[in-house]
């Protein structure tokens, strides 16, 4: 360590005090000064260093290594070296100048990195209570808690949609506004202890009992030091959301009812018609003419197909109700019914299926998913021109939460305009004359695949075939 003794505490004293201060290899024994109004003794007093009045005190002074003579007065330095006894080094004049231009501009660069560094925590403390600003007036729930899960910031969107003041719920345990109280405790310990959870839907308790649906995202609260200190909520309320979601699913409820029961009770009619127009062609045959007959064949194809659509209405209605336990299959299992159900059809049409890759197994409804395919397939063979041999192609890719599997074909194509609305129930492209079918085949396509939470697209070229794409999630 050197020992350093300072003469003068004017400008560059009270400059070269703080700097030299900071050096753990450097210690300032002694100031001299005469000038009780000096800047730099205010300095050496905080800094716990003795004041002298006379600078030839300093060569007394025991273990001093070096003495700096700030003053600028040479006859100092000349004192100081004349009585120097114990070979202190004394520095003054140019040497001292030089040492206080490098403290100096040491001095400025530091006032300048102080200014920036102000100047940014302003902007910091602006940005701050900008960011405070918009968290408390959003209008979503912004709640935090701390560990043990009481409330420790509470917003005014919280309060207008909860309706309690937040001086009320302030300190209190989370679960006091919590409809679900098991699910909360379980919830936010597994948010604590291991991440975030997005999107989750419960229900908050409002003031007077009552209470919303919300969509919940709880994050961890983290210190600087990135401890975990809290939780922080932001919710939205769906409660709208969650009431139009019901009336939705009544209302199919009962469309879903209304098909099935009209459907049902149209057949004995048909039946009816069907029979009759039947009798008339075999028994009065030679009676009618030739526009007679061909109007009762007409009636019976008429019913006949009256009779598909009543079918298909009537499989539509059931999907939601009859359903089968889901288990895991292989969808190979799968095709290979498939193929057998539509055995004839693949036959007569001399079509070729093709399963490009090995398929993975599936947790499904395997009757239901049957059906699915049966039906994209028939469609691949129907779809064809008329001198072309139906090629289907099956595969598959493995996405990271679902397998995204595809059917293709070399059919005839569907119109861009129309792949938006190609699912709609009765929405068919072409005359029942050139391509029969009741237009319901895809509309059941995708009810069965949204009832497996998935989802089903098609891609298509006129005169180049389409494919249809369709994920099923994994477990």
């Amino acid at each position: 360590m050197k020992n350093i003794a300072l003469v003068g505490a004017g400008r560059g004293g009270s400059a070269l005090l703080p700097i030299l201060n900071r050096y753990p290899d450097i210690k300032v024994l002694w100031v001299a000064e005469k000038d009780s109004s000096a800047p730099g003794l205010k300095i050496a007093k905080e800094l716990g260093i003795p004041i002298t009045l006379n600078y030839m005190d300093l060569l007394l002074i025991k273990g001093l290594d070096m003495i700096i003579n700030l003053t600028g007065d040479p006859l100092i330095t000349s004192e100081l070296e004349k009585e120097n006894k114990e070979g202190i080094d004394i520095l003054g004049g140019l040497g001292a100048r030089l040492l206080w231009d490098l403290v100096y501009t040491e001095k400025k660069r530091e006032e300048k990195l102080y200014k920036k560094l102000e100047l940014a925590v302003v902007k910091l403390n602006d940005m701050k209570n900008y960011l405070e600003n918009i968290l408390e007036h959003s209008a979503d729930m912004i709640i935090t808690t701390d560990t043990d899960m009481n409330i420790v910031s509470f917003n005014k969107g919280a309060e207008k949609i909860l309706g309690y003041k937040r001086e009320d719920v302030i300190g209190t345990h989370i679960k006091e506004i919590w409809f679900d109280k098991d699910a909360q405790r379980e919830l936010m310990e597994k948010v604590i202890k291991e991440g975030d959870v997005s999107s989750y839907e419960t229900r908050f308790v409002t003031k007077g009992d009552g209470y919303i649906y919300i969509s919940l995202t709880l994050s961890q609260l983290k210190d600087d030091s990135n401890k975990v200190i809290g939780t922080v909520g932001i919710s939205k309320d769906i409660t709208e959301k969650k009431k139009l979601e019901k009336e939705l699913i009544e209302s199919n409820q009962e469309l879903e009812n209304f098909v099935y029961t009209v459907s049902h009770d149209l057949k004995a009619p048909l039946r009816t018609i069907d029979g009759f127009a039947t009798i008339l062609l075999d028994d009065y045959k030679d009676k009618l003419d030739k526009d007679g007959r061909h109007y009762l064949a007409r009636i019976r194809n008429a019913a006949s197909h009256m009779g598909r659509l009543i079918r298909d209405l009537l499989e539509l209605s059931r999907i939601g109700k009859v359903t089968n336990p889901h288990t895991r299959v292989s969808v190979l299992d799968i095709l290979n019914k498939v193929k057998e159900v539509l055995r004839y059809n693949l036959e007569d049409n001399k079509a070729e299926l093709n399963i490009v890759s090995s398929l993975p197994s599936i947790r499904c409804d395997r009757v239901r998913m049957v059906q699915m395919l049966s039906n994209l397939i028939s469609n691949a063979i129907k779809f064809v021109d008329k001198n072309k041999t139906p090629k289907i192609e099956i595969g598959y890719k493995d996405k990271k939460t679902h397998y995204e599997f595809y059917v293709k074909d070399n059919g005839i194509g569907i119109e861009s305009e129309y792949l938006s609305t190609i699912f709609d129930i009765f929405h068919r492209l072409h005359n029942s004359e050139e391509y029969g079918g009741t237009g319901i085949g895809l509309t059941i396509v995708k009810r069965i695949i949204e009832l497996h939470n998935g989802n089903i697209w098609v891609k298509s070229k006129i005169g180049e075939g389409s494919t249809f794409y369709f994920i099923i999630p994994k477990d």
